[in-house]
């Protein structure tokens, strides 16, 4: 589905951003400008296009994912929600439409924790072969306690525990099934899910902040062959405001258990279900991961491609960073050679957010969220490459759950070059 909305054509198109050159931590940056290369795409139109009529809830909920279909080499586009998991499909970029027939998964909707089999969303998706393996960005939203929202397992509830977990395909992506718990657990926080109100708050009614680890970037190939992704964690429910990026690499995409974070010196860290086998809680006794490059991109995590144009790691995100010395609300690009140094994070596109200080008239209407890049050019099946013209694609929110994917086309320019 490729429509245009021509009011941002002419703002689109006098947008340039320009990246200053400089050293950080040994390594040289280059100046790298950075065009709105045409017109606005709606690729997904939540009002007409939108698998709401088949049951349930459908709307684009995460950074946009591309995967080529073992067998015709067809399209899937991966950009749901929970609990029922619809995806795009199509021969080409310009001819994909959102697949009705069925969901490619179910949420579990357990309400229990120890199962992390709830609120699901297929966040990243690699293919080898005829496989499929992807990484399920799973929310617990506690049904049971009091101080939460008693029998609501949904993101209304604003109890929070996140986790990574695995699930599989092996029908082309029709379907996508995981290994019972806890043997499909990627990536579990080193505590289990509490309850108890936090401590500054003394209603019982309070619920706790949430934690835990979030979503995850694409999954790429590593400089020494192994597969890595990055992700968001808030590992410490006792300190919310202490949250940032985790690095982890497997070398087996078929082995949940097999993936290793970041641990400030290398990848030696598990990350299992804080629960036992009877589902009693049972923390680790394992640090959390450690924050990939804290003091420079943050929590910047959601797109992570190589790009051969830069000749860099080219990670993208959502924030807000000082450009010129001012703090700016928008999507900024951050470079890497070996992803766990990177560069000062430099202004893809100026946008209101869905948060503070980010949303003036304190609605998330207008947001524009979830940036992801995909090169319609790349010859790899999983779009783990960009160049010097990807598309941007984002998710607009327009009011409530009406969301449209849209894509920019960008033009990326290394200054002196």
């Amino acid at each position: 589905m490729r429509k245009v909305w021509s009011s941002l054509k002419f703002q689109a198109a006098a947008l340039v951003v320009v990246g200053m050159g400089c050293s950080v931590g040994g390594v040289e940056w280059p100046a790298v400008r950075v065009e709105v290369a045409g017109d606005l795409e709606v690729v997904m139109p939540y009002r007409t296009d939108s698998c709401r009529a088949a049951g349930g809830l459908d709307l684009p909920d995460m950074p946009a994912r591309a995967v080529r279909r073992p067998g015709d080499e067809w399209i899937l586009l991966f950009a749901g929600n929970a609990p029922h998991f619809y995806v795009l499909v199509g021969p080409d970029f310009d001819r994909l439409r959102r697949d009705c027939s069925a969901p490619v998964l179910r949420s579990g909707d357990s309400p229990y924790p120890h199962t992390f089999d709830h609120q699901e969303w297929i966040i990243s998706v690699y293919r080898e072969g005829r496989i499929l393996h992807a990484l399920v960005h799973n929310e617990y939203h506690d049904p049971r306690a009091a101080n939460c929202k008693p029998g609501v397992t949904d993101p209304s509830n604003p109890c929070w525990y996140n986790a990574i977990t695995y699930a599989a395909s092996r029908d082309g992506g029709r379907t996508f099934l995981q290994p019972p718990a806890p043997r499909h657990v990627v990536a579990a926080p080193p505590v289990p899910w509490d309850p108890t109100p936090p401590q500054p708050c003394r209603r019982a009614s309070c619920p706790p902040p949430p934690y835990g680890y979030f979503g995850a970037s694409n999954i790429v190939r590593g400089p020494d062959g192994a597969y890595y992704a990055m992700f968001m964690a808030i590992p410490d429910p006792a300190r919310p405001a202490f949250r940032g990026t985790c690095l982890m690499r497997t070398a087996t995409l078929s082995d949940p258990a097999s993936w290793r974070a970041w641990d400030g010196t290398g990848f030696h860290l598990p990350m299992p279900a804080p629960y036992d086998e009877a589902g009693n809680p049972r923390p680790t006794g394992l640090p959390p991961c450690s924050f990939v490059a804290p003091e420079t991109i943050g929590t910047l995590h959601e797109s992570l491609t190589y790009n051969v144009y830069l000749g860099f790691y080219l990670l993208v995100g959502s924030g807000v960073f000082p450009v010129d010395g001012v703090p700016t609300c928008g999507v900024f690009f951050s470079l890497s050679r070996d992803l766990r140094t990177w560069s000062p994070p430099q202004l893809i596109l100026p946008t209101k957010l869905p948060y503070p200080p980010c949303n003036p008239d304190g609605t998330p209407d207008g947001s524009l969220v979830y940036p992801s890049l995909i090169d319609h050019g790349d010859s790899t099946p999983n779009f783990e490459v960009t160049g010097q013209r990807p598309y941007l694609y984002l998710v607009r929110w327009n009011s409530g759950l009406d969301r449209d994917l849209i894509r920019i086309p960008l033009r990326f320019v290394v200054e002196g070059g």
